[in-house]
């Protein structure tokens, strides 16, 4: 009976290590499991390019179950991200190397996040031309979104400016209107859409990054006068200990 148990045992022992292997990832793998508990998307057409910049920002519920693989969801016309990042508790951008697939009239981006929070933002072009600017944007999320924040910005410049539905909460950033929308439990799959109209006469970005806040002064100048000055102690010195030691002081 002994030898039959030990063989049984010799047997049975590799199925029950790959049955336990297996459970946990047939879990995690469901996409009901993860739940986003906040997401702001903000939508700013024409902001520093002609097309429309997006932002994704937010966090997953479950910070534990993370690293993971996770899936977002985005409009067809999405072919590359700017940043696709995951954020450390201490604020640190983790960017990630992405996967862009097409899935019917939307485009899936896939990436391992080492921790719960994230930060995603793109550019992409919806316009058609001519000064009638039109456009939907649709926010779709393979998970529950808990807390869903949504902010559209108008263009400078634009006229006419509208968007279904309509927003109960605009406030002014500088010189932009701002238009706010706050939703709870967001099923996965769920469309959220906002289609927006606005009359433009020129195709220019509301701001030039090249003199906006994100342009640094050009500090050449200061660097070179810098250095020379640096050259300058260190040779002083070296003369100065040169000439100390060859006449000393009696």
């Amino acid at each position: 009976m002994g030898v039959q148990r030990k063989l049984m045992f010799k047997w049975i022992l590799p199925f029950l290590l790959v049955f336990i292997t297996i459970i946990p990832v047939q879990v995690y793998s469901e996409e009901n499991v993860l739940k986003i508990g906040r997401m702001k998307v903000s939508v700013w057409p024409e902001y520093d390019t002609s097309g429309v910049l997006v932002v994704y920002e937010g966090r997953f519920a479950d910070k534990d179950a993370f690293p993971a693989q996770v899936t977002f969801v985005f409009p067809k016309g999405v072919t590359k991200l700017t940043d696709a990042c995951s954020l450390s508790p201490k604020g640190q951008h983790f960017c990630q190397i992405y996967d862009i697939e097409k899935k019917g009239d939307y485009n899936q981006v896939s990436m391992n996040m080492p921790y719960g929070n994230f930060f995603i933002d793109f550019q992409y072009d919806p316009f058609k031309g001519g000064k009638d600017k039109s456009f939907e944007y649709v926010i779709q999320s393979k998970y529950e979104i808990m807390n869903l924040e949504v902010n559209i910005q108008q263009p400078l410049r634009s006229n006419n400016f509208s968007i279904a539905p309509a927003s109960s909460n605009q406030t002014k950033d500088s010189d932009f209107n701002q238009y706010h929308y706050s939703m709870k439990d967001i099923s996965a799959k769920q469309e959220v859409r906002f289609k927006i109209n606005y009359i433009k006469e020129d195709n220019n970005p509301s701001i030039d990054i090249k003199f906006g806040g994100m342009s640094k002064p050009d500090t050449t100048n200061r660097d070179i006068a810098i250095l020379a000055a640096g050259v300058i102690i260190i040779v002083g010195f070296g003369v100065y200990r040169f000439l100390f030691r060859k006449h000393p002081l009696p």
